[in-house]
């Protein structure tokens, strides 16, 4: 990334168009354009956080697990495809080489609608996807209101089944 960077800026010195540069490396005009308006501190930071919005979802339960002592990233990942993540490895294994570096990102909490919660608790727990568990049971633990309703509701729904 660095060495494409210097490339196009290089050929973008002697004043050739973005198209032209685009030819010569072989990549996209956007991309050229890109590598053009950003500053490569900036580019390498994209490139580290690409996949991460994957796994805001799931970031309080690798912090959770991790604390609890599973420091395998393999281990990790394969638990959380379990709960519905759908990204890949690395994305996994960065984030928790952060955790070890003693650098904890902070989830970026995407918090639910009031909508969206309650559809899930009206819900049979069984028919829930494993993301939206997994995100229930963070609502659950961060508002004792919610699983307080939670419970309610799934104890009168079997009530009356």
């Amino acid at each position: 990334m660095r060495q494409r960077h210097r490339d196009v800026n290089e050929l973008a010195a002697t004043g050739l168009s973005l198209s032209a540069i685009g030819r010569r490396l072989q990549l996209d005009r956007k991309t050229v354009q890109r590598y053009r308006r950003s500053d490569l501190e900036d580019l390498l930071a994209s490139a580290r956080d690409r996949g991460a919005d994957v796994l805001d979802p799931f970031a309080d339960y690798v912090q959770h697990r991790f604390k609890g002592g599973c420091t395998s990233s393999m281990q990790l990942y394969r638990e959380l495809r379990a709960l519905g993540y759908t990204g890949g490895y690395h994305v996994v294994n960065r984030y928790v080489s952060t955790i070890r570096k003693g650098v904890v990102i902070p989830a970026q909490a995407v918090t639910p609608s009031p909508r969206t919660i309650t559809s899930w608790i009206m819900r049979p727990p069984e028919t829930l996807r494993p993301s939206d568990t997994a995100q229930l049971e963070t609502a659950r633990n961060a508002c004792p209101e919610i699983a307080a309703a939670t419970d309610l509701a799934w104890e009168f729904t079997a009530m009356v089944n």
